[in-house]
């Protein structure tokens, strides 16, 4: 893994940039910071951050010309926040006895500042801090410059001297009556290290350079109304500040220009939408100064400006209060420094890499290709936790293994004869289908295996539409397309499944595959291009619905697009055709097509951290009061397990009798692979009539499972199978324990790296399973 690289991903995430207002203030006040503490009634720490950046803040702050007004993004809806106001409330409410500062020994330097109005007091001060020796010259008998003639009712004359007594607090040296010109200019300049000039006016033009206030290539700087051109109070403390940083890095010999991009008012590459903000109008004052309520309200008014579209739709960062910028600093440090740890080994495996990330940032910044990377990573150091996917993985195997997979053409005309015959050959579609077959297969359905672990007596049905509609002939594969071990980032198995199915497609002589999960899409787009690919809701569009029978009463459905399809323009409208041929009406949600969110299923959530899944579940059924529509068999069953009423496209395609469809909940991990085994014997049975293979089952007990514990078979992710194995275990080699008192037994089994516990009682030839518990581990030999 590329860390560098990965950093420079992080660095050009927008979500920390400055807001508009920040980079128009040319202190650079952290207003997002400050407005957040006077909205939380903090008026002291509000103040203690204008006196971290703001010079002679107790000044500056009653008189400032307030530039960041102009760029608040609040001044769209409602009006600008009033962050000159509210600065004076801090002021008057929030201000604290500054602490002693212990002045530094003062031996870097000598410097002269020429003017003690704002701009020569900043940098005066600002050098005194730094260790230099510094002289201030000022023509008249007192400090301030013109601001005397600021004067009023926001800065008083008593304030303005109590700041200026600042100087002589540091003990800082002022000749006084001095007035300085070209020619004892030049003397300064030979009796100091470096000058200040900020006289405000001056005889002569000068050309200083403006990012680094540098006159020529001397050791003369300049500032406040000589650089500004105008009369804002704030560029003057501004500039003399930024003067003082030139003049160090001068004399300490060092760049004068490095890392100076941002300093004095520059451009932020954020960007905030404000279009969907309602509006909220300026709080008026009802005295000269806002009271605190006030003050509090106004703050309120404002948006705390950062890039949040990824975070917004993401309620994993929302959940681990990160952003882009703030996660891949922790991967970093995760791959980097201590190579793995706990929390964020579990940040990374609940994400869901769904993308909708990428879709919101205009900088296209992909969490899921980060992610992605970092799983391979993890996998290929032995940091990925061995129990975050194990079960997945192993219903993959299961998918592909002899219980469930298999390879068959479209039966031949030969062995189908017996069909052919009036008036079914002239009726049904699928002997039509079958009497036109060349032996040939140009197309292969390829269902997944989750749709035949949902819907199982469905796919024999599809499969005899296709047979019937489609022009070719077409045979059948059942399998995993390999999304399990593609989410756990285990490329090795990946590899091998993509091998296993390049194989079966060489050998059926390259046909067209007919998808129908919207996974599987995902993974053929990503490891296997060269198939040619197309939907099954592509097909019934173009081939027509196999149900005639529509709706006959009118009902409003949002569709939930799956994650996966997030890409698939043309699949988002064929699935939105449909519906409308069947009388529906559709209700887009917010986040629909290709800002679609996920069902919490994807990446291997739902197994790595279910509190995560259960979050991303109950915030997309929270968007819409419609029943949900949804073509992904995961999407169907998350939602329903969270309380939401959701068809999927099939329930809608092929409906059935006395079913509530939209409530029907998912089936248990045991039935979902009862049920891939059964779509299998079916299809043998009754499509090829060949004779049911032996489904290999563990089941020789007769089981009684309350409810409850039902629930944690689920949550630990044991099967029927596990259980039966520990008590086949238990009874035959009587390796059990058990409670004299109770009569209970309990009993344990490790089954490749997981063992199982069952407590268990008996009646008769029953057993009453009573709890049950497992635990992954992963043994390491050294």
């Amino acid at each position: 893994m590329d860390l560098d690289k990965l950093l420079e991903t992080g660095d050009r995430c927008i979500h920390k940039e400055p807001p508009t207002c920040v980079a128009n203030c040319p202190v650079h006040l952290e207003i997002i910071d400050f407005i957040a503490e006077i909205e939380n009634g903090n008026f002291q720490n509000a103040y203690k951050l204008m006196e971290k950046k703001i010079p002679f803040h107790q000044i500056i702050g009653r008189i400032c010309d307030h530039p960041c007004e102009a760029h608040c993004e609040r001044s769209k809806s409602g009006g600008a926040i009033r962050i000159s106001e509210l600065e004076k409330a801090v002021l008057e409410y929030g201000a604290v006895k500054p602490k002693k500062a212990w002045p530094l020994p003062k031996n870097k330097g000598k410097v002269a500042v020429v003017g003690a109005g704002l701009s020569g007091l900043t940098a005066a001060v600002d050098l005194d801090k730094k260790g230099y020796a510094v002289t201030i010259y000022e023509k008249e008998n007192r400090l301030g410059g013109r601001l005397w003639d600021l004067i009023g009712d926001s800065l008083t004359e008593a304030i303005l001297l109590q700041e200026l007594k600042t100087i002589k607090d540091k003990k800082i040296t002022v000749v006084f009556e001095t007035a300085i010109d070209v020619n004892r200019l030049a003397e300064l300049q030979t009796e100091y290290d470096a000058v200040y000039l900020g006289t405000g006016e001056w005889p002569e033009k000068i050309a200083l350079n403006p990012a680094t206030f540098q006159v020529g290539e001397a050791t003369l700087f300049a500032g406040g109304r000589l650089t500004n051109e105008n009369d804002s109070v704030v560029f003057s403390a501004s500039s003399g500040r930024r003067a003082a940083i030139s003049i160090e890095r001068v004399l300490s010999k060092v760049s004068l220009t490095d890392s100076r991009e941002r300093e004095g008012i520059f451009e932020t590459p954020l960007q905030f939408d404000s279009s969907n903000q309602p509006p909220s109008l300026t709080i008026p004052k009802t005295a000269p100064l806002y009271s605190q309520e006030e003050a509090i309200a106004e703050a309120k008014r404002c948006f705390k400006c950062q890039c949040r579209k990824c975070i917004e739709g993401c309620v994993h960062m929302r959940k681990y209060e990160t952003s882009p910028d703030a996660y891949i600093r922790q991967i970093n440090h995760s791959e980097r420094i201590i190579l793995g740890t706990h929390y964020a080994n579990k940040m990374i495996n609940s994400c869901t890499e769904c993308g909708l990330c990428k879709e919101e940032c205009f900088l296209d910044i992909s969490m899921k290709d980060v992610i992605q990377e970092t799983r391979e990573s993890m996998v290929k150091r032995g940091k990925m936790p061995a129990s975050a996917h194990d079960f997945a993985l192993k219903d993959m195997a299961f998918s592909n293994s002899s219980r469930f997979s298999l390879v068959r053409k479209q039966p031949s005309k030969e062995a189908s004869k017996d069909l052919f015959y009036y008036p079914l050959i002239s009726f049904s579609d699928y002997v039509k289908g079958l009497y036109k077959g060349t032996g040939k297969t140009e197309y292969l359905f390829y269902p997944g295996c989750q749709m035949p672990a949902s819907y199982p007596d469905d796919i024999k049905n599809i499969y005899e539409y296709l047979v019937g509609h489609v022009n070719g002939d077409v045979g059948i594969y059942l399998g995993c397309c390999g999304a399990p071990a593609d989410w756990a980032g285990q490329q090795d198995l990946m590899a091998e499944n993509v091998a296993a199915i390049k194989k079966v497609w060489d050998e059926m002589e390259r046909p067209t595959f007919i998808l129908a999960c919207s996974s599987c899409m995902r993974i053929f787009e990503k490891y296997l291009p060269e198939i040619t690919v197309q939907s099954l809701w592509d097909v019934y569009l173009k081939e027509g619905l196999p149900n005639k029978d529509y709706l006959k009463t009118a009902q409003t459905l949002s569709i939930h697009d799956a994650c996966g399809t997030r890409e698939n323009s043309d699949l988002h409208e064929s699935v939105r055709k449909i519906v409308a041929k069947l009388g529906y009406r559709v209700e887009e949600l917010e986040y629909t097509k290709e800002k679609t969110k996920c069902c919490g299923y994807g990446g291997l959530v739902y197994y790595a951290n279910r509190d995560q899944a259960d979050a991303f579940v109950s915030e997309r059924i929270g968007e819409s009061q419609n029943d949900l529509l949804v073509y992904c068999t995961m999407c169907k069953d998350l939602f329903v397990s969270g309380g939401q009423r959701t068809y999927h496209l099939l329930d809608l395609l092929y409906p059935k009798d006395n079913v509530e469809l939209a409530t029907r909940k998912m089936p248990t991990f045991s039935e979902r692979q009862q049920n891939r085994g059964r779509v299998k014997q079916i299809l043998l049975k009754e499509i090829w009539r060949e004779e049911a293979m032996e489904v290999e089952t563990a089941d020789t007990y007769q089981l009684i499972i309350p409810e409850d514990v039902q629930k944690k078979l689920e949550d630990r992710y044991i099967l029927i199978e596990d259980i039966q194995a520990v008590l086949k275990n238990a009874e035959t080699k009587n390796e059990r324990f058990c409670n004299p008192e109770t009569g209970d037994f309990l009993a344990k089994l490790r089954r490749q790296n997981v063992t199982y516990w069952v407590k268990y009682a008996k009646e008769g030839e029953t057993f009453i399973i009573k709890s049950v518990y497992s635990h992954r581990m992963e043994i390491v030999e050294g």
